[in-house]
């Protein structure tokens, strides 16, 4: 009865694993390995939880598209921007890697990304 009424009050569900959320590669201290290892873990799950969402997204602009027939371009709207918007920031960070990109590599291209920015954002200024 003991260990019944434990399980009951403490239940435990299988069909989500959620993942503690670990350091970032930047913010690894120099030859932490494990560090490392954990980050391009961390690294990975985020991307494939970008990829799912692109798709879900473009799985609803197909059933827009499908619903709403020779109309889909005034009510999809909202559907299409949200793709657009969607697309473009999965582009924007993991666009360019390839199949063997890291997040190293794609630390490295948000670092040059923002330092494009900031040179922009002075040159207009002057």
């Amino acid at each position: 009865e003991l260990i019944e009424r434990l399980q009951n009050k403490n239940k435990f569900y299988y069909y989500h694993q959620k993942f503690r959320r670990v350091p970032d590669l930047s913010e690894c201290l120099e030859g932490d390995y494990l560090c490392y290892y954990e980050a391009e873990a961390q690294w990975r799950r985020d991307r494939m939880v970008d990829q799912e969402i692109v798709e879900i997204v473009r799985e609803r602009m197909a059933a827009c598209k499908q619903r709403e027939g020779p109309n889909q371009f005034q009510n999809c709207a909202k559907e299409m921007q949200l793709l657009a918007q969607v697309t473009k920031a999965y582009e924007d960070r993991y666009g360019d890697l390839g199949y063997h990109g890291n997040a190293r590599t794609c630390l490295m291209k948000q670092k040059h990304r923002m330092m494009e920015e900031r040179k922009a954002a002075q040159e207009k200024q002057q």
